[in-house]
């Protein structure tokens, strides 16, 4: 007969037991000690006195269980999510969804943590002190609200210079509704987000933002300004306006945490999935973005409270060149042509069209550096004064100075101009 070895909880099952056996304690007490019905209690007696203390210790004592980790699959993940491998810096979640999608490792988030620290892979993160603040509910319905913000990080990771991301969120499904990586935060960017979105999904009710000067214009109100009571506007604040939509400025990065969120989100997944796909330019991660983005939307897009969309469809009778432009007012100088940096434009006039000349128009750039001229709501004909721009200076050759007509001496002349010292007072 071998040793048995029993732990503290097997010990005191056994003392109940020798107890029970003697009469010194009854089936309901033993019942109630033990955690078991009375039943239960007779089966014990029974096999303690037929089997003695061998029936105390489970079966599987000692013995591997089945469902266990195979030592292959710790091995695997050794090598794929230690200090050197592949996947070192991804997140427990990322990380079980990307062995799942291209190792065939099949392994539960929580399951995939445990082993992780306990085969000391990963170190256990560190809890940081929460600044808990009061929760803003969702949005009810998909295009009432959208976030916006550019995010500038080292997307590449060295492999090109660093780049911002321009993106919007939907307030009531946390969908990503576009993105797109720019060299920097600009101009052109919100104007490409607000022409894309609109042409896709439509116009939103709120417009949630932080507040760059591309967002939100620091210009002081002129006299003039305050008299027509209006205030100075940013081009992108100008087409919000034209557009209907409520602007809101944030106040801190904390109110509008929800695109916060999604750009730590992306800072720790988009940057490592392109990565993996060996994306080294401006231009591939754009095109990684058309397929990351609907997969991203699968996974975390929340539906909506109200299930009927809110997104307001773009009125037909707009101009897109007009309106997604940026608008500079310009005076139609005496040979009906306008300048407008450093180009000199001829405006075209019909017969019937009344003469421009020191009236106002507005030159009008779309993103891809179209130039349209407006006079209030007619659309001028125009052609490029090429030479105009390219034209060499005029250069005046220099006038030559005339020569100096040398001094003659007149030795009496310092007596004459000294000759008040010596006057008689």
């Amino acid at each position: 007969m071998g040793t048995i070895t029993l732990n503290e909880k097997q010990r005191r099952r056994c003392e109940i037991i020798t107890r029970l056996i003697a009469n010194k304690i009854s089936s309901s007490e033993a019942s109630e000690l033990l955690g078991v019905t009375e039943r239960q209690v007779r089966r014990i007696r029974r096999r303690y006195e037929a089997d003695g203390l061998e029936t105390l210790v489970h079966g599987n004592q000692g013995r591997p269980s089945p469902r266990c980790t195979k030592p292959a699959v710790i091995e695997q993940l050794r090598e794929l999510a230690g200090p050197t491998g592949r996947y070192h810096d991804f997140n427990v979640s990322h990380l079980a969804e990307l062995l799942a999608r291209d190792e065939g490792l099949q392994l539960p988030r929580s399951t995939l943590s445990r082993l992780l620290i306990a085969h000391h892979i990963r170190v256990p993160r560190t809890t940081r002190t929460v600044v808990k603040r009061m929760q803003r509910e969702r949005k009810s319905a998909e295009g009432m609200m959208l976030q916006t913000d550019a995010s500038p990080h080292d997307w590449l990771e060295g492999r090109a210079p660093k780049m911002d991301l321009l993106g919007a969120i939907d307030d009531a499904t946390g969908k990503v509704v576009y993105a797109q990586f720019r060299p920097s935060e600009d101009q052109i960017g919100y104007l490409l987000m607000l022409r894309t979105v609109a042409l896709t999904h439509g116009l939103p009710h709120i417009l949630y933002h932080d507040r760059h000067t591309i967002l939100r214009s620091p210009k002081q109100a002129t006299i003039e300004d305050e008299l027509a009571g209006r205030r100075p506007q940013s081009q992108i604040q100008r087409i919000i306006a034209q557009l209907g939509i409520t602007s809101i400025p944030a106040l801190s990065p904390q109110a509008k945490g929800r695109i916060e969120r999604l750009w730590q989100t992306f800072q720790d997944r988009l940057s490592k999935e392109m990565r993996l796909a060996n994306i080294n330019s401006l231009e591939q991660a754009n095109l990684f973005l058309e397929t990351f983005i609907p997969a991203y939307n699968q996974r975390f897009a929340k539906p909506a409270r109200d299930p009927q969309s809110a997104w307001r469809p773009l009125p037909p009778e707009l101009e897109l060149d007009r309106l997604f432009s940026t608008a500079t007012e310009r005076k139609v100088k005496a040979d009906h042509t306008v300048s407008y940096r450093g180009l000199t434009l001829q405006i075209l006039r019909e017969k019937e069209q009344p003469c421009l000349v020191a009236c106002k128009v507005m030159v009008h750039v779309t993103p891809e550096s179209e130039l349209h001229l407006y006079h209030h709501d007619t659309k001028l004909a125009y052609r490029r004064l090429d030479h105009a721009a390219t034209a060499p200076p005029v250069v005046k050759p220099p006038t030559p100075a005339p020569p100096k007509t040398p001094k003659v001496s007149d030795p009496k002349a310092r007596r004459r101009r000294n000759a008040y010292l010596f006057g008689n007072y």
